[in-house]
């Protein structure tokens, strides 16, 4: 088996001794002190009641680890949600924005609905579904431009 050997001596007293940057950049309890990481690794297996492995809950692995909340925090946060609809959903008047919101999009812009029900109608007709619903309507909607066109005329 081969020998392993750190680039580095791995103790902190010669951790301080080193002069280039990475000495202020990684801290010092990422290296180890102690004997057991400097001597050659052996083909004893290793005792899972004795190593740091055994106090591993698999909990955490599932859940996450355990929950550190204030034992208040959700009455906190179910106050400020009620107290958030109580203002946006009660006691606020309506104002011209939310008219304006209460719009369709279809009134909003002209011919849109008649490009989707022609778009709907194509799709019935290679599926074949129902189209009288969209038939209807487009009659209708071409009966409104027909009266528009007329009242612009007179």
């Amino acid at each position: 088996m081969y020998k392993i050997k750190p680039l580095l001596p791995i103790c902190s007293n010669c951790l301080r001794r080193l002069t280039f940057p990475t000495s202020r950049i990684i801290p010092l309890r990422f290296f180890s002190t102690h004997k057991e990481a400097s001597e050659d690794y052996s083909e004893v297996p290793i005792k899972f009641s004795t190593s740091p492995a055994s106090k591993y809950k698999a909990s955490i692995t599932r859940m996450g680890f355990e929950d550190t909340r204030l034992w208040y925090e959700p009455y906190v946060i179910f106050s400020c949600i009620a107290v958030f609809l109580v203002y946006f959903c009660i006691l606020r008047e309506e104002n011209d924005i939310d008219k304006e919101l209460n719009k369709s999009l279809y009134s909003r812009i002209d011919g849109l609905e008649e490009v989707q029900l022609r778009l709907s109608l194509k799709y019935n007709l290679d599926n074949g579904l129902d189209t009288v619903d969209i038939v209807q309507r487009l009659q209708e909607i071409e009966e409104v431009k027909l009266r528009a066109k007329g009242e612009n005329i007179n």
